[in-house]
This record gives structure tokens, C-alpha cells and sequence, in this order.
């Protein structure tokens, strides 16, 4: 059988027209088979007569032939790409076997179904096998959360380094993200160990089981990011303040020594003096008396109450010093007399005197009664 003119393709026309609904049926079926037998004899111009034919009937085709040619389609290495390409695009019913298992589809014809074609049409996409990266960078960017836990579910599925970074990021406000990211066997250690910080209490232990991280580092690593999630929040939302990022943080657990150390570090001075007023249960106008008063006798006093050790209070008083805007280095004299005294408290002491400042905001005469504690 060859299609020789437009006068013969219209014959076929109008035979589709004239038969019966089985007769456009076994018509479809039978240039189907056409194409696929004899498709490398065709001239281009015959091969665009029948394409145009195909599309012509396909929506006067009962659905269930439609799918059942796209299946048989879809296991064919050598079957016509056009064919392929059209039934790719056809209704998701259709299209879905091509989407999923066809190896004629290349990326770039999986790229242009996932920016024209309908959201389970990028499901389907998603869920396919070996998928590459030029792939799954088009799935995140339909910024489709649906179709975007897909593909992370999708461990065959190749995902650019800088894409993987992303969507760390992009989960802490997404929590969906979360579970499947950790899942992922090509997701790297440090990767894991910065989501460790927002993730819940089990996605947590599954770090631990799974990543090969030193976990004397998490504590870190967590307060490191808190702080800088906690500045973009404060960018993001000037108004809602500083107050209330830290009131956040201590309901959660996650007002630590560490948070308050890397708040210092990164110089969001404003944050470690709102946390340790939150720590000590103090007013932050009174916490900052305490913090830059002079000799340091006082910070000691609330460190000592709040647990903290005497290597982590000196590195605070030192960054507190240089926050003030005082020497950058501060005398060794000055932190040996601070060091003794430091050592000379006990934790019961002083946390008597913070009481003491908590109901009275005269902290100067509180701590003039800490001689008898020491």
C-alpha cells in the first residue's frame, strides 16, 4: 500500500467518514500497522499524509484502542518517534505508557511535554525511569510540589548537584520535601547534616543511621543554621522583629549555647542578646546592662546560672567586647581575674542572684550579695 497523493489521503478521509464507528477503528489500526511495518519506505511526504490522518481520527477512537496501541507502542525500541511524540502528547490516559516507558522519548521531547502538557502529564514524567538532569531540572522548575516529591521519590532519576542544593534549602519551609531528600541514596553527607537542623525528631535519627556525620558536629551545625534562617526571616519580615524569631526558637528547643555562639559569630549581636534574655528569663533592656557592664563580673553571674561552661563564657565575653565596639583583643590580666572569678561561683549562687534580678531590676545590688555565695 502506498500513499502516492493528497487526492489519495482523501479518499481515506472520507472513507473514515463514511464507515461505520468500527470501520474508522479497524482504519486507524490499520494505518497504525502501516506506519509501523512499512514506515522506513515511506517518502516524508507520505509519512506526514498518514501522521495527518492518525490525528484526524484519534479523537473519534474509542479510548481503550488508543491505549491499548500507545502500550503496545511503548515496548517498541524502534517504533516511529513521530508516533510516539504524537501519543505523548495525546490525553494522559493515552500518553501515559509512552511517559513512562517509551526509550524512542528523548530529554529534550520529555522537557517540551513537561512545559506544554497538563500536570499529570509531568507526574508521569516524573515517575519514568533513568530520567536525566536537563529533565528533572524542568520538573522542579513547574515549581509543583506534587510533581516535585515525585521525582525525589524517583531514586533512577538524575539530579544536578546545584538542583539537589536547592531543594535542601527550599525544605525547610516545604516540609513534603524533607522525607524523600533523606531517602535519596545520592544525597551527600553535608547536605543531610545542614537539613539535620530542621528536620523532625525521626528524620533526625535517620541522619544518624544513615550518614556517615560526627555527631558532636550536629550541635553545631544546627545552631549555624538556625541563625541564618533566622536572619532571613528577620529580611524577609522587619516588622514581625528580631523578638519573635527568638520566642520561636526557645518554644522549639532550639535556643542553645550553640545558637547563641554562632549568633556572635556571624555578628547578629541583636539575636544573642534577645536569646540570653530569654534564656535567663530576664528584659532584654536589663540583659544588656548585664551583658556590657563593665568587668564582666555580671555576664559571669548569668552564665554561671544558665549552665554554661567557662571556655564558652570567656569566648562570650570576648566577642561581646568586640560587639561593643571595645578592643579587639582583651588583656590576659583581664581574663585571668574573670577566670577566677568565674570559678569561684557556684551554679546555685548564682542562679539565686539571677532570681534576684528577675524580680528586682536592680541587678548592681544583686550582685553585691554574690560574696556569700561564692
Amino acid at each position: 500500500m502506498r500513499i502516492a497523493s493528497d487526492a489519495d489521503a482523501e479518499k481515506l478521509f472520507e472513507l473514515a467518514r463514511r464507515k461505520s464507528q468500527t470501520g474508522r477503528e479497524t482504519l486507524y489500526k490499520n494505518i497504525w500497522d502501516l506506519f509501523e511495518n512499512r514506515g522506513t519506505s515511506l517518502s516524508e511526504r507520505e509519512r506526514e499524509l498518514m501522521r495527518d490522518i492518525l490525528r484526524r481520527l484519534s479523537h473519534d477512537i474509542e479510548m481503550s484502542i488508543r491505549v491499548k496501541l500507545a502500550e503496545n507502542l511503548s515496548r517498541r525500541t524502534a517504533a516511529p518517534r513521530e508516533l510516539v511524540l504524537m501519543l505523548a502528547n495525546e490525553t494522559i490516559e493515552v500518553a501515559y505508557p509512552i511517559l513512562m516507558e517509551s526509550r524512542v522519548l528523548q530529554d529534550l521531547d520529555l522537557i517540551e511535554v513537561v512545559r506544554q502538557q497538563t500536570f499529570r502529564h509531568q507526574l508521569a514524567v516524573a515517575m519514568r525511569k533513568d530520567i536525566g538532569e536537563d529533565v528533572s531540572q524542568a520538573l522542579v522548575d513547574t515549581q509543583n510540589p506534587d510533581v516535585i516529591v515525585a521525582l525525589l521519590n524517583n531514586h533512577s532519576a538524575r539530579l544536578p548537584s546545584g538542583l539537589v542544593d536547592e531543594l535542601v534549602d527550599a525544605s525547610k519551609q516545604v516540609e513534603r520535601y524533607q522525607n524523600p531528600l533523606l531517602r535519596r541514596p545520592d544525597l551527600p553527607a553535608p547536605l543531610a547534616r545542614r537539613m539535620y537542623a530542621w528536620v523532625s525528631a525521626a528524620l533526625r535519627q535517620h541522619i544518624l543511621q544513615h550518614f556517615a556525620i560526627d555527631e558532636d558536629d550536629l550541635d553545631d551545625t544546627v545552631a549555624e543554621t538556625m541563625v541564618e534562617v533566622s536572619s532571613a526571616e528577620i529580611q524577609a519580615a522587619p516588622d514581625q522583629g528580631p523578638q519573635r524569631l527568638v520566642d520561636k526558637l526557645f518554644d522549639a528547643g532550639e535556643l542553645t549555647t550553640g545558637f547563641l555562639i554562632k549568633a556572635l559569630h556571624q555578628s547578629e549581636v541583636t539575636l544573642f542578646e534577645l536569646g540570653l534574655a530569654k534564656l535567663c528569663g530576664l528584659r532584654p533592656i536589663l540583659m544588656r546592662r548585664i551583658v556590657y557592664e563593665p568587668g564582666g563580673e555580671a555576664l559571669a553571674i548569668a552564665c554561671r546560672a544558665i549552665g554554661l561552661d567557662r571556655a564558652v563564657f570567656q569566648t562570650v565575653y570576648k566577642l561581646t567586647r568586640q560587639a561593643r565596639g571595645g578592643e579587639s583583643v582583651v588583656p590576659d590580666a583581664e581574663l585571668v581575674e574573670l577566670k577566677n572569678y568565674f570559678d569561684g561561683l557556684n551554679r546555685a549562687g548564682a542562679s539565686l542572684v539571677l532570681r534576684k534580678w528577675q524580680r528586682n531590676p536592680d541587678y548592681l545590688y544583686a550582685l553585691k550579695q554574690v560574696g556569700v555565695n561564692r
